[in-house]
């Protein structure tokens, strides 16, 4: 009787736990004999998890670079800058007593004939306390006296020397012991010596401490250094922020998944109906389908994992070279790479409840028929849509009007309503589109009924792709914007040259040259252009007033007020000119006869050097290169100032890019000739970041329309063997299959571009500029990727069914 009443007090009404174990295993069986249906939902799992494991991990050592290059090991960082140095070796035995432990990096400059940027002369110690993460051995060894020194490959290129050799500039002379490298920064070029050869320019003291510490210290000589402190965790930080990322990817891909879980647990309908029948309650069906989701996700999980590590392991070697710095293979975030798994697996599970809660729903009799659920009223849908895209918009609205913490609040809730307008909307575009086709053929219109038909997996994939391309068009507008704003072009245009006569500062005492040095300079200009392709030469002059007591080539600037009686200057005053005003899209003969000065610069400034003289006459244009010139005196205002002008440089621009061979052959031209040569630095191509990101975004949405397009037509093989069986034709499955693609990618691709300008312009009115409209990309996205789909569809689709008399048993 003991052990009847153990029996009975252990079981319930749902069977307990043995009734859930033989659930799950079942639901594991599931996913091993359906795992084809469900191969593209685990590969886009698997490569999300992939890209999130590789991209943290990536992240995370690349991020704490800047911070390495300018701080080593240390937190915080004081320059000091002393004419004289007298001061500086009380500062600095200051400094140390204050922090306990300091690293001294001193500094000296000497420019080179021929170089635009001058050459670093520095004393570091090898085996200072921080500084090991700003200083390597590359070849021979570290220098030891005064008279040796250690280059790096930059430096060696450029003054052609090696190891072994002699290195003679205006500061001294040294034998060269050693390569080495800034291995946080090995675009860094620098000069290596074991004492300082004269008084250094800059004196950098690197130390520990807290922030307290740093704002209290005060140097002896009453001087003022520059301290600066390092961001805490640059690293984590970063790699948080590709984990946010990875997260809003493994949104989009737990909405197609979920469009995947509702074909599994259709197809499986009859067999949770029967398991219904003889028992199994509501939480025993969501288990089946659960613990399949579970089982995806632990599989991704894994999979991707591995996937991602490998890559990364594979591609240091290539990512050091992007991004010019060494990198540690083993410095992996594991809690990171932990976390991101665990997402995937919460992602695959997620997707996997909504159509279990969906089916375990559903009466067993209409379960048994196999039927597909009926479409939800639009009604429905547009009660969601309206208010949440309202919400969302407002949201972004208010955020360019307040400040602070309710900013980030109100940016998060209105993209998150947004995103729920999104997801709402897509089956009310549907029935749209089906009501717009009425007219079109007939395998067009079972296209387009057929996504109303299967609403729930062919919203949600309308959803999928509507998010992945809105985020796209949103970084092709913020780029777009960005390209056209202040400074983002860079220093120079791949095809420019700037060839300039004298020291290599911003402003500088302009050099007197002979009529006949400015004729020799002039052909000089015209010799480097013939190096480069069809080539032209602007010459470019500065205006001077011969009134002034400095002399004739007194170039006039323009200053600001730093306070009464102190001005700092800004810009020298270039002579106006058809060819620069170019560059600004600015008609020299439209300029009003009132104007005297066209300038990039806001607010108040003056005319130096004779007595300041405020600007009142002058136009305002929109920056562009920032080594072009900026400020313009109009010929008129010049004439009738009686200021004359002065040759200060040239601008060489090429029909194509100039690469290094050129570069070399004319930086050795202008060495010999005693003037530099500035090229573009390197920086961020915005153009290809656009490109870039509107082709992961087509890839993507195709990849997601293979998915749904098959899942949608697996699901009306019966239909199609009808359609077969009556002597339907290749040429009408093809265009079942193109209409189905073809409409998906049209609407995803009208509301994600829709949704992101809308956003846009709610939340960043102020910061973006919606012109020039990047056409060439927006036709890519919305023409281009239907028509890729369609055309995809038609040629992958068209084959007969294999068996067209019967409905395969399951």
């Amino acid at each position: 009787m003991t052990l009847l009443d153990q029996d009975l007090s252990v079981m319930s009404d749902d069977g307990g736990a043995a009734a859930r174990r033989v659930v799950v295993r079942w639901g594991m069986r599931l996913f091993r004999r359906q795992w084809r249906s469900q191969a593209l939902i685990l590969a886009l799992l698997t490569l999300a998890i992939a890209a999130a494991v590789t991209g943290a991990t990536v992240i995370y050592n690349i991020a704490p670079a800047a911070g390495n290059a300018e701080f080593g090991s240390a937190s915080h960082a004081l320059r000091f800058e002393d004419p004289d140095g007298r001061a500086l070796p009380d500062d600095i035995a200051a400094a140390e007593a204050w922090f306990g432990t300091v690293d001294v990096v001193s500094r000296q400059f000497q420019d080179v004939a021929g170089l635009f940027q001058p050459v670093e002369f520095r004393v570091q110690s090898p085996d200072g306390p921080f500084s090991s993460p700003m200083l390597a051995l590359v070849e021979g060894r570290y220098p030891a006296t005064d008279a040796e020194v250690g280059i790096t490959d930059g430096v060696a290129d450029l003054l052609e020397v090696d190891v072994g050799d002699t290195l003679q500039v205006e500061l001294g002379t040294w034998t060269v012991v050693g390569l080495v490298e800034n291995p946080s920064d090995l675009n860094e070029d620098f000069a290596l010596l074991a004492e300082e050869p004269g008084t250094p320019e800059s004196v950098t003291v690197l130390a520990g401490g807290t922030d307290d510490q740093l704002q209290s210290f005060q140097a002896p000589s009453g001087a003022s250094p520059v301290a600066v402190s390092r961001l805490r965790n640059e690293g984590a930080l970063a790699a948080i922020g590709v984990l946010v990322a990875a997260t809003v990817v493994l949104l989009l891909v737990s909405l197609v998944a979920a469009a995947g879980f509702v074909v599994i647990a259709h197809r499986r309908l009859r067999q949770l109906a029967m398991l219904a029948a003889i028992g199994a309650t509501e939480k025993h069906l969501r288990l089946v389908m659960v613990a399949n989701g579970v089982t995806v996700g632990l599989v991704a999980a894994v999979v991707g994992g591995v996937i991602g590590l490998l890559g990364w392991f594979l591609m240091v070697p290539h990512l050091e070279r992007a991004v010019a710095h060494r990198i540690d293979r083993t410095a992996i975030p594991w809690w990171l790479i932990a976390t991101s798994m665990l997402l995937v697996v919460v992602a695959a599970t997620s997707a996997a409840w909504w159509p279990a809660r969906a089916v375990a729903r559903t009466p067993i009799v209409s379960a048994l028929s196999g039927r597909p659920a009926d479409p939800l009223p639009s009604r429905r849908s547009s009660a969601v849509a309206g208010p949440a895209l309202v919400v969302g918009l407002g949201c972004l609205l208010l955020t360019s009007t307040l400040d602070g913490w309710i900013t980030a609040v109100l940016g998060v809730t209105g993209i998150a309503a947004l995103i729920v307008g999104v997801l709402a909307v897509g089956p009310l575009a549907l029935r749209a589109l089906a009501g717009a086709a009425a007219r079109a053929s007939v395998a067009t219109r079972l296209a387009t009924r057929d996504l109303v038909r299967f609403q729930a997996r062919s919203a949600t994939a309308l959803g999928a792709i509507s998010l992945s391309l809105g985020i796209v068009v949103a970084i092709v507008i913020a780029t777009s914007s960005a390209l056209y704003s202040s400074g983002a072009e860079g220093n120079l245009a791949e095809t420019h040259l700037m060839v300039r006569i004298g020291e290599i500062r911003d402003v500088a005492p302009i050099p007197e040259r002979t009529p006949d040095e400015l004729t020799d300079l002039d052909s000089l200009a015209g010799e480097m252009a013939a190096f480069l392709d069809d080539a032209t030469v602007t010459p470019i002059d500065i205006a001077t007033d011969p009134d002034f007591e400095g002399g004739s080539l007194a170039g006039v600037v323009l200053t600001e007020e730093v306070e009464p009686g102190l001005n700092r200057i800004l810009t020298y005053l270039y002579i106006a000119s058809p060819e620069l005003l170019e560059h600004y899209d600015v008609d020299l003969d439209t300029v009003g006869a009132e104007i005297e000065v066209l300038t990039v610069l806001r607010g108040e400034f003056f005319f130096e050097p004779m007595s300041p003289e405020l600007v009142t006459t002058y136009q305002e244009i929109d920056p562009v290169y920032t080594s072009l010139p900026a400020s313009f005196i109009t010929p008129g205002a010049q004439s009738r100032r009686g200021w004359g002008g002065a040759r200060v440089a040239w601008l060489i621009e090429s029909q194509t890019p100039v690469d290094e061979p050129q570069l070399e052959e004319i930086q050795q031209m202008a060495a010999a000739a005693g003037v530099t040569v500035e090229s573009r630095d390197s920086q961020a191509d915005l153009t290809a970041l656009r490109t870039g990101a509107t082709a992961a975004g087509i890839l993507l949405a195709i990849g997601i329309l293979a998915m749904t397009v098959g899942l949608i037509r697996s699901e009306t093989e019966g239909d199609l063997r009808t359609l077969t069986a009556t002597g339907a034709t290749s040429r009408i499955r093809r265009t079942l299959t193109a209409a189905t693609a073809g409409s998906l990618a049209l609407l995803g691709a009208l509301l994600g571009t829709a949704v992101a300008y809308l956003g846009s312009v709610a939340g960043f009115r102020t910061e973006l500029s919606l012109t020039p409209v990047p056409f060439l990309h927006l036709i890519a996205i919305i023409i281009g990727l239907p028509l890729i789909a369609a055309g995809t569809g038609w040629l992958l689709s068209g084959s007969e069914p294999t068996s067209v008399s019967r409905q395969p048993i399951e």
